[in-house]
């Protein structure tokens, strides 16, 4: 068993904050130049955008049967629904978890199964949508259908809310991962939904807070019913 080094280090942060943080950085400069309190505040921004973007290693289950969650946050619904029309599954029936990401969490987004990208689809949305609806028709969104090697359809989704150019994902058709490896993020969170085979039911519960790639949401050989849980 390999051993997990606890000390505390500098969070490493995903190459797509880089460019946030650098403009962050000058503004810094040029603000505390005009006025030094106006740069302390700058530099608490710059801190946060740090943050935000921060992409730690995580300990991820290497049983192939096993869903992990996508992305960190809160367990906001746990829904039965058909599948997104985009993708061509609007004929099927799933276990729709819906994660919200907020700003303190870690925003970089994971593969949920080891599975082969089918169908992708994209809409960029409106600029400002002023929303933070994750039903919004104004939302920038981003949709992947995946296939297990079992045969399992399952599907994910993200939203950004407020204003679009915020998803970033690497998912190509064809392509294929290994459960928890990183397929990209929702810059300053937003909405992420797995989409679990009706079959399968879920191991969570809403209100849950999970971890990408570490926390198990379902397996896709159990037969256990859908977990349920209390506020205690």
């Amino acid at each position: 068993m390999k051993s997990v080094n606890t000390a505390f280090h500098i969070p490493d942060i995903d190459d797509d904050g880089w460019k946030f943080v650098s403009v962050m950085a000058v503004l810094t400069v040029v603000m505390a130049l005009i006025w030094l309190p106006l740069g302390v505040a700058f530099l608490l921004l710059d801190i946060w955008c740090f943050l935000s973007f921060r992409n730690p290693d995580r300990i991820t289950p290497i049983l192939s049967s096993v869903v992990v969650a996508p992305a960190d946050g809160t367990i906001v619904a746990i829904v039965k629904e058909k599948g997104p029309d985009c993708l061509g599954l609007q004929n099927k029936k799933f276990h729709k978890i819906r994660i919200y990401s907020g700003w303190s969490d870690v925003h970089i987004n994971r593969m949920p199964i080891k599975a082969k990208v089918g169908n992708v689809f994209y809409d960029c949305g409106k600029k400002f949508s002023g929303s933070f609806d994750v039903n919004n028709i104004g939302n920038e969104k981003f949709a992947a259908a995946l296939k297990h090697s079992d045969g399992y359809d399952f599907a994910l989704q993200q939203t950004a809310v407020l204003c679009s150019q915020r998803t970033v994902n690497k998912l190509k058709k064809g392509d294929e991962y290994l459960t928890g490896q990183r397929i990209g993020s929702i810059r300053f969170g937003g909405y992420v939904d797995i989409f679990l085979p009706e079959k399968v039911c879920p191991q969570v519960c809403v209100g849950q807070t999970v971890i990408a790639g570490e926390t198990v949401i379902a397996d896709i050989k159990s037969d256990a019913p859908r977990l349920e849980g209390e506020i205690r």
